[in-house]
């Protein structure tokens, strides 16, 4: 087989592959100690949801990752990321209307200035104090 075919093949497998997660309902969940950015949780289409082993029983964050995932099963992996990129450049983390729909349980207060939430111990979801810290 050459190498223009295992390309090919390896696309249309991956494409498959995403749009059998777009109807998964129940994605794998993947604990690690630590996460990139000081994060706590985050979804990687089609791949999983990561979370923070220390926050493996932390039943807000698990849900709010998975409505993340609710989102790219609606809008699918090109569509979710480009329009999650583009929120993210044009009006920053705490007001992107993606995190902010992730943040249905916490307060008003909260869901406009989650950095600021997660960093005082405010948010329901998870109290991380170098939560959006870059070392």
């Amino acid at each position: 087989m050459n190498n223009k075919v295992l390309y090919t093949a390896s696309i249309i497998a991956f494409i498959c592959y995403i749009n059998k997660q777009r109807k998964n309902n129940n994605p794998k969940i993947f604990y690690r100690k630590k996460l990139i950015n000081n994060y706590n949780g985050y979804i990687l289409p089609p791949f999983g949801i990561f979370i923070k082993e220390s926050e493996k029983n932390n039943v807000e964050l698990i849900n709010h990752e998975k409505i993340h995932w609710k989102q790219f099963q609606r809008l699918g992996l090109l569509n979710f990321g480009l329009s999650y990129l583009q929120q993210a450049l044009s009006v920053g983390y705490d007001k992107n209307i993606f995190e902010i729909e992730a943040r249905e349980c916490e307060n008003e207060y909260c869901k406009l200035n989650y950095t600021e939430c997660v960093r005082n111990g405010k948010a329901k979801t998870v109290y991380n104090p170098n939560f959006r810290k870059i070392k």
